[in-house]
């Protein structure tokens, strides 16, 4: 009652991450990324998930061995939240999983870029060359 316009923005928030989330487990990631797409370009403010619970998800993927799936997931987190070292050492890490080592690199330097003490894209960089 004190704060509507707040209350209305996590309302609909939650409605916006629930829609995402069961096209995703209902029709796969496919259907949830061409929705993202979709969505996000007719307003980019237009995002169903953190960085954390997308990173999260990738992970589960990648680890169950839908490793194609968790990538395009990571690519997701990486257009959600650009600015973010995290999104592109994930996506880097997933690329490397798939032996796609060219792609592996291009994410880890780009997480280096955003983030000079990411200790872990060093390692990786030095892995892959």
């Amino acid at each position: 009652m004190e704060q509507p316009e707040r209350f209305n923005a996590e309302v609909l928030n939650f409605l916006n991450s629930a829609e995402f989330f069961r096209l995703l487990n209902n029709r796969g990631v496919a259907a949830a990324v061409e929705m993202f797409h979709a969505k996000h370009q007719a307003d980019t403010t237009w995002l169903p998930f953190s960085e954390m619970r997308m990173n999260v998800l990738g992970y589960q993927y990648l680890q169950s061995g839908k490793t194609k799936e968790a990538i395009e997931l990571f690519k997701l987190n990486v257009r959600a939240y650009p600015g973010s070292a995290n999104t592109y050492d994930s996506l880097g890490e997933a690329y490397m999983v798939n032996g796609d080592k060219e792609l592996a690199i291009k994410n880890y330097k780009k997480s280096l870029e955003l983030n000079p003490n990411n200790q872990n894209a060093v390692e990786m960089l030095e892995r892959l060359k």
